[in-house]
């Protein structure tokens, strides 16, 4: 897992001023998370699961990473028709890159997860999903499917010092929008490294990645019952 922070303007100085702000880094919130990449890309199964509290007309998914030592990532819930249109489509038939965004919250960690499909990808789940004229009214549900968003690329910006034949790549290259696939937490007195939330960001993922992780669930009821 790796994230980078923005890069301040070439011409900012040591004052924030109108013309430079400062660097949007810490302390993390949800208007200000800390974002981060899993570095490969990852193979995603899907699969319909069962799962208690989910709201009438919504399907739970399990996201799990596909290979000869599968691990649970995340678990969502998305509108029926939605979940349908993911395996109509093969939306996770290639390894996606996985990101995600954290924040402190009530002393401990909070984020999400999110895979980014490519832009011929949600076309194909949009087209399942509203095969209809386009003049017509959508369903409230289809606007998750939708390429009205912005793209990942956009979101994250350009870097300016690149040279003009990658900035051309860049151009080239299809967006990509992120579709989130799971929460994470990490409870306070489950943390690690109270004093580094980027440590702590860093090892919850490692976490997962590894299969480490425990529903949020079980792992309330083991802190409660740990400290008894």
């Amino acid at each position: 897992m790796s994230w980078t922070p923005p890069e301040p303007p070439d011409d900012a100085t040591d004052e924030p001023s109108e013309e430079t702000p400062p660097e949007p880094h810490g302390p993390y919130t949800r208007e200000n998370p800390l974002t981060f990449l899993v570095p490969e890309p990852i193979l995603l199964r899907l699969e319909r699961v069962d799962r208690p509290g989910a709201q009438p007309g919504e399907q739970p998914v399990a996201f799990t990473r596909a290979g000869p030592d599968e691990v649970l990532l995340a678990v969502n819930a998305y509108p029926a028709p939605l979940v349908d249109a993911f395996f109509a489509s093969d939306a996770f038939g290639e390894p996606v890159i996985v990101v995600g965004a954290a924040w402190e919250e009530d002393g401990g960690v909070r984020g999400e997860l999110s895979a980014l499909l490519p832009e011929r990808t949600m076309r194909a789940i949009q087209d399942t999903v509203s095969p209809e004229d386009e003049d017509d009214e959508a369903e409230p549900w289809a606007a998750s499917a939708t390429l009205g968003g912005t793209s990942y690329e956009e979101a994250v910006g350009e870097d300016e010092d690149d040279e003009d034949e990658d900035d051309e790549e860049d151009d080239d290259a299809e967006p990509h929008f992120p579709l989130v696939i799971g929460a994470v937490l990490r409870f306070p007195e489950n943390r690690k490294f109270p004093g580094d939330f980027e440590l702590e960001v860093d090892d919850l993922m490692r976490s997962i990645l590894e299969g480490r992780a425990m529903d949020a669930g079980q792992k309330r009821i083991d802190n409660l019952l740990g400290g008894i």
